[in-house]
């Protein structure tokens, strides 16, 4: 199980018992207690309302967990992210079709009678002809995750048409020509190199090293492509 599978499972178990302490949780997953507390705070960062009860009956609970963002935008700005979403539903890869179907279909009935029927003429009249690009899969939110923690993972990718397996810390993601790599650290090899995303096949917790990669960004990772830069 990943950290957003956990994560998800999370909000559900405490939404299903109303209540549940973290000792609780961290029994039903089979982690520590500390993994617990620290997918709460990633919960509440990415904006799930997770509330806290101290105390003998204590424990935590979910409110609105997908609660709703509010925009305040011009006339122009919101015709510019309209024709934007529409147009990159022609050519990217990002696992989010549904989503962009979902904010365009909400833009097309808005209450505002006027900005309304602009964007209805936009829809009708514009036209953006679709690529074969291929959908990138569900694990890219989990990268940006693990480009944050700076963990060591297990990569199971397939090069050259054999399965590989890698230990790795995530530095960022890369976009060329809309072809998305991971740029990451391999421990093994001892430097920086790009991934294609569409080659990762499963992801996973390693714990068998810690290396420091601070220094390293998606800004100025290709400073460590040679091993003999590097110096963690």
């Amino acid at each position: 199980m990943n950290k957003l599978e956990r994560q998800n499972r999370i909000i559900q178990a405490i939404q299903n018992s109303d209540k549940m302490t973290a000792s609780q949780l961290a029994k039903e997953f089979n982690v520590s207690k500390r993994t617990i507390l620290r997918d709460i705070d990633d919960l509440e960062e990415q904006g799930v309302k997770v509330y806290a009860q101290h105390g003998k009956l204590g424990g935590y609970q979910i409110k609105d967990a997908q609660s709703k963002i509010s925009l305040s935008l011009t006339e122009n700005q919101l015709s510019a992210l309209f024709l934007t979403l529409n147009e990159s539903q022609s050519y990217s890869t990002l696992p989010y079709q549904s989503e962009i179907q979902s904010i365009i279909k909400q833009c097309l009935n808005l209450p505002q009678t006027r900005l309304r029927k602009l964007l209805k003429k936009m829809d009708y009249y514009i036209k953006f002809e679709e690529s074969t690009n291929v959908t990138l899969p569900q694990l890219f939110s989990d990268i940006l995750i693990y480009c944050t923690e700076r963990n060591v993972m297990l990569v199971d990718y397939l090069e050259n048409e054999r399965m590989q397996a890698e230990n790795v810390i995530f530095i960022g993601l890369l976009c060329k020509y809309g072809q998305w790599n991971a740029v990451i650290f391999d421990i093994g090899r001892g430097h920086t190199r790009e991934l294609p995303i569409m080659d990762i096949q499963d992801i996973s917790y390693s714990f068998e090293k810690t290396i420091k990669t601070q220094d390293i960004s998606i800004d100025n990772y290709q400073q460590f492509l040679n091993p003999a830069d590097t110096t963690n």
